[in-house]
């Protein structure tokens, strides 16, 4: 039995892989170039939107191709326009196709500086208006820092996952401090999500997909004026993030 999951694994992993390179540089690339015609004639808006609501329906994909099935709770507390905020704790790689998938499709992503420099993932990076962080650079961190203020003020929406890494035992940890500083410091609303499954679609350490079930719970906006300091902003946020994991679990 244990040799079944497996290869099943290992079909599922070598199936997901041959689709996302098909995906990405191929359909795509078709959608990079529409999306390119569609900020000439009507502005980046509209380009991002369009680009937007593609990645959107790939994280969608990627899930359902992968034998797992998604469990959604809250849809209805997500705002409808930005500026805002999704916080969510983080269990895997998957997380990141997850949350424009199933939460909200427009986001700037935050990324790591390395990931500018693979072919086909920065292009929707960089349609998508997304900041590049590279640890230890501080002028290169000033200068993403100003790039999300600015996506805030223009009314956009960013991920982020306060914990700095994945949990492999699915449980959630402490958040970085100034992980909230950002939302805290322009008043910007924060969207709590909490997530669990996706550790066992793909393990910390791991390159086999496993087919699995996941939940999400989205949770009703936090406003940081509704706190007296930054501190205890992060703290209610990661309560109520907390909370929601244990009563999925449940």
């Amino acid at each position: 039995m244990k040799f079944l999951k497996k290869l099943l694994s290992l079909v599922v992993t070598v199936w997901i892989a041959v689709l996302g390179v098909l995906y990405i540089y191929v359909y795509g690339g078709i959608v990079i170039l529409i999306g390119n015609l569609i900020g000439k004639i009507k502005g980046k808006k509209e380009r991002k939107t369009f680009i937007s609501r593609e990645v959107s329906r790939f994280g969608r994909a990627a899930f359902v191709l992968s034998g797992s099935k998604v469990r959604v709770e809250g849809k209805e507390n997500v705002p409808q326009t930005g500026p805002m905020v999704i916080v969510a704790n983080h269990q895997s790689a998957f997380d990141i196709p997850l949350i424009p998938g199933y939460v909200y499709p427009e986001i700037s992503f935050i990324a790591k500086k390395e990931l500018s420099r693979i072919p086909g993932i920065n292009w929707f990076i960089s349609a998508l208006d997304g900041v590049y962080i590279e640890r230890g650079n501080r002028s290169q961190t000033a200068g993403a820092m100003r790039k999300i203020f600015r996506i805030l003020k223009e009314d956009g929406t960013i991920l982020l996952f306060p914990e700095g890494t994945r949990s492999a035992a699915g449980e959630i940890g402490e958040f970085k401090e100034g992980s909230l500083s950002i939302p805290f410091k322009l008043g910007v609303k924060v969207i709590p999500v909490a997530l669990d499954g996706t550790r066992n679609l793909l393990k910390k350490n791991s390159f086999l997909i496993t087919p699995s079930r996941i939940s999400l719970a989205i949770s009703k906006p936090v406003l940081p004026e509704d706190f007296a300091s930054e501190k205890e902003f992060s703290e209610g946020v990661y309560n109520i993030i907390r909370d929601a994991l244990e009563s999925l679990r449940n």
